[in-house]
């Protein structure tokens, strides 16, 4: 197979409007509702109503730099994201499983930022090589989000419990939670079982022009992320790269040493070059 057509095999950006912006998106085992903006999210759920209402009382707004509008969407990032920490000997080297005891019962935990659709997590949750025996205990994966966008990751979550017909077992719980970057508050406030995550997510969210949001992001993460614990992130090179450079300078300036994956490496079913994507893990010193 070429090059080009390993690409159309799974990546979006050859997809019609509708395919990439209207249609469900399937990914491996997981499907998500997809809308071109949060109007268009608006039009056909009632969750406008509620989520401009936390807007309003929290601070945050659709004309955020973030772009809320980008998180109703299902990207290429994500997919890979997804497909790369499902690997087994990648979610093992991760989460530190191997250095874990027998008698430890306590879930893995992680917590994707500006999570969207949730497909990358969704991924994860429902993979058998990520989860593995964390399935007996109960993994735990957390999706945050603007308040705008969060309402479509619940809902994406809801319709892929196993309960419902999805992918993700029901010993796999699943948290949805507004969070906006830089904002300590907001990390303070996630609750106790979620607050210390063994792995940190993102996939494309390092595309504002904004440098400032960058460092947002940069200084979320260090919050969230304890010494000796990793935060992993993809970053498609056509979403503005230079803002990969800025939020590694701010991570590392954080205390975090940044090793970047060959995106070519990242899983043989998602086949792509390094020079399309860029996948940073970020492990706390």
């Amino acid at each position: 197979m070429s090059d080009v057509a390993s690409r159309a095999s799974w990546r979006r950006d050859g997809l019609s409007f509708r395919e990439k912006f209207v249609e469900a998106a399937t990914v491996k085992n997981v499907k998500v509702r997809q809308y071109a903006s949060l109007s268009d999210f608006a039009k056909q759920t009632r969750a406008h109503t509620d989520s401009t209402k936390v807007s309003e009382r929290d601070g945050s707004s659709s004309d955020d730099d973030v772009v809320p509008g980008t998180g109703f969407t299902a990207w290429d990032g994500a997919a890979l994201l997804g497909a790369y920490c499902s690997r087994r000997d990648v979610w093992v080297r991760l989460t530190k499983r191997a250095e874990r005891s027998a008698t430890d019962s306590n879930p893995i935990v992680t917590m994707e930022l500006g999570a969207g659709t949730g497909l990358a997590t969704l991924m994860i949750a429902s993979s058998s090589d990520a989860a593995g025996g964390e399935r007996n205990r109960g993994a735990v994966c957390a999706m945050t989000d603007l308040a705008e966008v969060c309402e479509l990751t619940r809902a994406n979550a809801r319709d892929n419990k196993a309960e419902n017909g999805g992918a993700v077992p029901s010993c796999v719980l699943l948290a949805v939670k507004p969070l906006r970057w830089g904002r300590e508050e907001d990390v303070e406030g996630m609750p106790g079982a979620i607050r210390w995550p063994d792995v940190v997510l993102g996939a494309d969210v390092m595309y504002a022009t904004n440098d400032d949001v960058i460092r947002a992001l940069a200084s979320t993460t260090a919050m969230l992320v304890k010494p000796g614990r990793v935060a992993v992130f993809v970053a498609c090179k056509d979403h503005r790269p230079e803002s990969v450079d800025v939020f590694v300078r701010a991570v590392e300036a954080e205390g975090f040493e940044v090793t970047r994956v060959p995106a070519s490496t990242a899983h043989v079913d998602f086949p792509c070059g390094d020079d399309e994507f860029e996948i940073l893990e970020c492990w706390r010193r």
